[in-house]
């Protein structure tokens, strides 16, 4: 029988991204010693999973990694997680080379390599992105924050989403509620705590270190209005017995010389309308809480000294 022939530069044309299987190449002449010989060190190829082949050498792309996951997990299996997540423009910068696949439940294949394989009695509809199956946003940001190692982490991933307005509260929760309870104990903790109305990892670490303070109760996110009717400014907290104002100062808010000039004229308005703002920045509230916890004691005694400014608080709408 005449071996067919084959040429190196036509088997691109099997995929777009240069990840191939074995079956394919046997199916177009290609036979197995010239795979394992291509595939042997210093070859032009590699193998990337059992069955699974990339026509060149170096190190693979996200990419590459995300068809190789696919091309291992069969035509019905879905990518999730962080991975999913940076297909829908998340930049989570957290999947350590990492991809996360749903498989049908009924499916045999073990997690190897980078590949971490799930079997899902609730494999989702997948969405293409590129050449790319991956699961639904919140089904992508769920799996990816249960996979997290650290509460920060979890948050991070869990306030970009709602920030855009991708997803909400309770798109999230329901998500969490129809999924495994495994590995889901922290996002469901941050998850509650961020119904307050946290958006950041630092007005949690805030919002915690102030109920330690012994002071009142203080209103979250909220838009500060004069009795007139004019809007002041909203801010991250509010005590309103004493129309106190407490900010959180991140960098990200100055990262412009138009920025800080907006900062500073807000700062202006409030202390114009006799609000007294107490600001720290995440570094402050993470290394110097005791210095933090004494500011707002004592800011909070110099607001109860005056007459309180003739001044309404609205509170806003929860991202849920």
């Amino acid at each position: 029988m005449k071996r067919r022939q084959w040429n190196a530069g036509s088997l691109f044309d099997l995929s777009s991204t240069g990840v191939v299987t074995r079956r394919q190449l046997r199916e177009v002449g290609v036979s197995d010693a010239a795979i394992d010989g291509r595939c042997a060190a210093g070859g032009p190829w590699q193998r990337l999973l059992p069955g699974v082949v990339l026509l060149r050498n170096g190190h693979p792309s996200t990419l590459e990694r995300s068809a190789a996951a696919l091309a291992y997990g069969g035509p019905t299996s879905m990518i999730t997680g962080c991975v999913g997540l940076d297909s829908f423009g998340y930049g989570t910068n957290g999947s350590s080379g990492e991809v996360h696949l749903l498989l049908p439940a009924e499916m045999r294949r073990a997690s190897v390599s980078f590949v971490r394989a799930e079997r899902t009695w609730r494999l989702p509809e997948p969405i293409t992105k590129g050449s790319i199956r991956v699961a639904p946003l919140v089904r992508s940001l769920v799996d990816a924050t249960r996979a997290a190692r650290s509460e920060a982490r979890c948050v991070t991933l869990l306030t970009e989403v709602l920030q855009r307005g991708s997803a909400s509260i309770d798109e999230i929760a329901t998500e969490l509620a129809e999924g495994p309870r495994r590995y889901s104990a922290l996002t469901r903790r941050v998850l509650l705590e961020l119904r307050d109305n946290a958006h950041s990892v630092a007005e949690l670490e805030d919002q915690r270190l102030y109920r330690t303070s012994g002071l009142p109760t203080m209103t979250h996110n909220c838009d500060i209005y004069a009795r007139s009717g004019e809007f002041i400014a909203n801010t991250d907290g509010w005590i309103d017995a004493v129309a106190l104002a407490r900010e959180i100062d991140s960098v990200t808010h100055h990262l412009s010389p138009a920025d800080y000039q907006r900062t500073q004229a807000r700062r202006n308005r409030m202390q114009a309308h006799g609000l007294i703002v107490v600001s720290h920045s995440p570094q402050d509230i993470r290394d110097r809480p005791h210095q933090v916890l004494d500011d707002l004691r004592m800011n909070y005694q110099h607001a109860l000294a005056r007459p309180r400014p003739d001044v309404v608080m609205v509170p806003r709408e929860s991202t849920a």
